[in-house]
């Protein structure tokens, strides 16, 4: 039986692999976050990785540990400018830190760790980075907590039994409630309260450009493969869902599959408009018995990013920032999904889970 501790079961990902690797023959998960997951899923417990002591004796209950996946992060409120704030990348060091010193002491049977990054890898938030962002280039020099953790991870790794995989997945589509980055609640949200109004919206982002995205669960399914492919023995992967997308293109599909007609692109914050509209929200989720009426707390800082994301102040198309993923297919890894497939089938998930209404 192995035995995986993921560390930031509360997110995105991590709820994705709390419950595929808990679907897995032959696997014991354990998920470790501050909040529990709403999922039933494998096992939960709860832990601030910002707290040492604690997280130490956490971990150390666990010495039959046998794989881990570190999905955990901290953002600060606001969510951009975080990202090149350095005591927010101190933090992030800190955690990981907190979480594999003792588990290492502990765990004599460790063998495999994930270790999430992004596309952040490639400077993307910094300057227009060089398409496609391949593995093999030079590290983009810049501060990121991605370079601090993963230069301690190497260092751990000198002398250790374990091996590590690096992940750098494009945006993920996936659920958690109040994750920062996550896009899918919040066109739900988006669409579900224009047909409430009896608006027709729009889509509301500026110019566009093909991006990629990664399914949580194809991203979960990736990490498990990882875990006794020897071809990914530390190793830094990119991974996606093997397509392009333009999120305006998909907006007909959307809109269809709330019932609303499509209109013309009417650009706007996204932010602003469900914040303005978060009363309406309580009001609908009510009617509807959702199972989070708070708006801010189902989406946290999510509809920041998602105007990042889909551009609604540009004026002019962003750049590129498509990922190669070669590498990964060519090691073994070949799964691949349709993004707009991967949308609605979201859209539905969340609607059955009584998180956006029908």
């Amino acid at each position: 039986m192995n035995t995986v501790l993921i560390a930031g079961a509360s997110g995105v990902v991590g709820r994705a692999a709390l419950e595929t690797f808990a679907a897995a023959p032959g696997w014991r998960a354990i998920g470790l976050s501050r909040r529990t997951p709403d999922t039933e899923s494998g096992e939960h417990v709860a832990v601030d990785l910002t707290d040492a002591d604690a997280c130490a004796r956490i971990v150390c209950a666990f010495p039959e540990t046998t794989h881990v996946v570190y999905t955990a992060l901290y953002e600060k409120p606001g969510l951009i400018p975080g990202w090149r704030e350095h005591d927010q990348m101190q933090t992030n060091l800190t955690m990981l830190r907190n979480f594999l010193e003792p588990l290492q002491e502990a765990a004599r049977e460790l063998c495999h760790i994930s270790v999430l990054q992004g596309t952040k890898a490639y400077g993307a938030h910094v300057r227009p980075m060089r398409v496609p962002g391949k593995e093999r280039e030079p590290r983009v020099e810049h501060d990121n907590f991605y370079w601090l953790q993963e230069d301690w991870l190497k260092a751990q790794r000198a002398g250790a039994a374990w091996t590590y995989t690096i992940w750098r997945p494009p945006v993920i589509l996936g659920h958690a409630v109040a994750a920062p980055m996550n896009l899918i609640p919040v066109i739900g949200a988006y669409a579900s309260l224009a047909k409430a109004t009896g608006e027709t919206p729009g889509w509301p982002g500026g110019p566009g450009v093909p991006m990629d995205a990664v399914d949580a669960d194809l991203l979960a399914r990736a990490m498990l493969w990882a875990t006794d492919a020897d071809a990914a023995a530390n190793q830094t992967f990119n991974v996606s869902n093997g397509d392009v997308l333009v999120w305006e293109n998909l907006w007909p599909a959307v809109a269809r599959h709330f019932g609303i007609p499509p209109g013309e692109p009417a650009p706007r914050s996204v932010a602003g408009y469900l914040a303005g509209h978060a009363d309406r929200w309580r009001e609908l989720a009510e009617a509807n018995h959702l199972a989070v009426a708070d708006l801010h707390a189902l989406l946290g800082d999510s509809p920041i990013y998602a105007d990042v994301i889909w551009n609604t102040a540009g004026k002019a198309p962003p750049p590129s920032t498509l990922l190669s993923t070669i590498k990964l297919r060519q090691a073994g890894f070949d799964e691949c999904l349709d993004s707009e497939d991967v949308i609605l089938n979201w859209l539905r998930r969340l609607q059955n889970m009584n998180i956006l209404p029908h």
